[in-house]
């Protein structure tokens, strides 16, 4: 009979395993043997090829089926600075079939199982969305700390863009002193977030929870008052108590109701800066409510697939301004009260936003001024862009600061976090350089 006794210690030294010599000798030299067939290795180089090369074959036929021209031939048709090779790298990922295939079907799958934002969107609970750089700006640190002046600044030379002014205020004293050379009075609001406002569906609490605001803001706030700056603090409108939300869920946006409230405020302070002269006729106006509807921008900012239905679209009653006869309130260039907004005062009245026309802050600020009124608004850079348009304006020769007597300046207070306050040198009356 055979024996079947396992074999000895030595033995198994012998044939391999931890202790054998043979082993430890191969691995000091990094040799880990791998057996592998030959038809099992062909099939795994196959697969690596495919997955190198499919995508960019794909995309290649697709664009030529398609008659586009591929973001990659600006490789060779411009220098390789870095700022070009960021717009071709963006050009390429803006280009991508699968990118915009499979991106909005993934995003959709992550917010409805996991709460799962992007890089602008913040999902909250109850289906309330929050815009990245309010919920960052809120919770973040001092907008006036040094160290963060001095890092934003760094940061922004250290990416290739152009210098950064990351204070606020040097900007907004200038804008003061340019506009009181032609005895203009300067009021500015800043319009809180979303973040600051609306805490509670961000936290996932229920009831009344605490406004919140940048640990700074008090502080910028009472500074600009220090200066001779009127200001209107949007958080002074906040009914008490509440009985409906201030802000859009799905929107970055405040309600038709909260927007109305700080008009009617803003009218006030305007009002009570004494420098507007009584009307020999006033204007009649009336606020007419009508439904808008739509689903709102932080849900476009998640780029879902456009059959998506997990977010449906947001109902509000706004209250368009008209006229006696019924027209829609209209911008007056002629007026003398100017306002220059941004997206907080577009929406509600620039048509393509969605959410209505004629109904938001710039008519019902002129419903409650009973004036006309005039307005320079541009969605987004709140913190120049609107500045930047009258100061082209006045050295272009249109001046359209002839007249006014007021100038009321809304940005997103965010802005104060994220925003390039450049300084911006406005051409000076000749009567006011005149000895």
């Amino acid at each position: 009979m055979q024996s079947t006794l396992p074999p000895s210690s030595s033995a198994i030294e012998r044939s391999g395993g931890p202790t054998d010599p043979t082993g430890d000798e191969q691995l000091r030299r990094g040799i880990i043997a791998t057996d592998v067939s030959r038809g099992a290795a062909w099939l795994l180089t196959l697969l690596f090829l495919g997955a190198i090369y499919a995508v960019p074959l794909a995309q290649a036929y697709l664009e030529k089926s398609e008659g586009e021209e591929s973001p990659l031939a600006d490789l060779v048709r411009r220098p390789p600075t870095a700022e070009n090779l960021r717009q071709l790298e963006k050009g390429i990922e803006d280009a991508s079939y699968v990118k915009a295939w499979v991106q909005p079907r993934v995003q959709l799958l992550l917010t409805r199982l996991g709460r799962v934002g992007n890089k602008l969107a913040v999902v909250g609970h109850g289906g309330w969305l929050y815009y990245t750089p309010g919920v960052l700006h809120v919770g973040g640190p001092g907008f006036l700390e040094p160290e963060v002046l001095r890092g934003r600044a760094r940061e922004a030379l250290d990416a290739g863009q152009e210098p950064l002014h990351p204070d606020p205020r040097p900007a907004i004293f200038a804008f003061q002193q340019a506009l009181a050379q032609r005895g203009i009075r300067l009021v500015v609001l800043p319009m809180p977030d979303k973040a600051g406002i609306e805490p509670g569906p961000l936290l996932g609490r229920d009831g009344r929870v605490e406004m919140a605001q940048n640990v700074d803001y008090d502080r910028f706030l009472s500074e600009l008052r220090a200066a001779g700056v009127a200001v209107l603090d949007a958080r002074r409108s906040v009914p008490e108590p509440r009985t409906e939300p201030l802000f859009l869920a799905q929107d970055t946006h405040y309600t038709p109701g909260y927007m109305e409230r700080i008009a009617a405020d803003l009218g006030q302070l305007v009002i009570g800066l004494g420098v507007l002269p009584k009307l020999a006729e006033k204007p009649v106006m009336r606020g007419v409510p009508q439904q808008a509807s739509r689903v709102g921008d932080l849900v476009d900012m998640l780029k879902l697939p456009d059959d998506q239905s997990l977010f449906q679209a947001e109902s509000v009653v706004v209250h368009q301004v008209q006229d006696a006869a019924g027209t829609p309130w209209e911008p007056d260039e002629s007026a003398d009260v100017l306002l220059l907004g941004d997206s907080f005062t577009n929406i509600f009245t620039l048509e393509g936003m969605g959410w209505g026309n004629a109904s938001g802050l710039a008519p019902h600020l002129a419903l409650a001024l009973g004036r006309p009124l005039d307005v320079i608004a541009q969605n987004d850079s709140g913190a120049f862009a609107t500045r930047q348009a009258l100061a082209r304006e006045l050295k272009a020769g249109q001046d359209r600061l002839a007249g006014k007597r007021v100038v009321v300046w809304e940005f997103a207070a965010r802005e104060l976090s994220v925003g390039d306050w450049i300084p911006l040198d406005l051409p000076t009356p000749e009567s006011a350089g005149a000895p």
